[in-house]
């Protein structure tokens, strides 16, 4: 389902519903609001992955994020020190300090809210660019730091990416993607 356009006045989608799309590691990403339904305030991305799916470690100039683990277990970096959570739990990466996450159980969910939006366009153009890995090859992580860099986020430690196969990203020895995306 699209998402709605410029709807400030609020909105509601229910689950699964927004902008999906496949990303790197097998996982994928809803994006749930956008500058165009926050009028810039935030943007709301919801992220699922196997075991291992996550993000670099990162940073981000302009714009504090947070988490909700939603399902599953999920290791975070803030600064130096690294926590397991599970459901229900919230976690803070403000501007400027380095973080990152990574699945830990089988699956997981994460719902990310940035402030101020913009980030979501990162999320889109890096999407966009892993549809055009060649299947079998890995995303280039210094492409994947460029495109990050232009939404003023600066990559710290790479993930590990993951070859992509005909229905995109994929994760070793994964056998099913996300049933509501692609």
């Amino acid at each position: 389902m699209p998402l709605p356009a410029d709807q400030t006045t609020g909105y509601v989608l229910h689950p699964d519903e927004g902008e999906a799309h496949p990303f790197v590691g097998g996982g994928s990403f809803v994006i749930k609001a956008t500058a165009e339904q926050t009028g810039g305030k935030f943007a709301a991305v919801e992220f699922w992955g196997p075991r291992g799916f996550g993000s670099p470690i990162h940073v981000h100039r302009d714009d504090d994020e947070f988490f909700v683990v939603l399902d599953g277990e999920v290791r975070f970096r803030l600064g130096d020190e690294d926590v397991d959570v599970g459901p229900r739990s919230f976690v803070y990466g403000p501007s400027g300090i380095a973080h990152g996450f990574t699945m830990n159980s089988d699956t997981a969910r994460v719902l990310l809210f940035f402030g101020p939006a913009g980030v979501e366009e990162f999320f889109r153009e890096a999407a966009a660019y892993v549809a055009t890995v060649p299947s079998g090859e890995m995303p280039d992580p210094k492409t994947m730091g460029e495109i990050a860099a232009r939404y003023g986020q600066q990559n710290r430690q790479h993930p590990q990416l993951r070859a992509v196969d005909d229905y995109g990203p994929i994760a070793p020895n994964q056998t099913r993607r996300n049933p509501s995306v692609g």
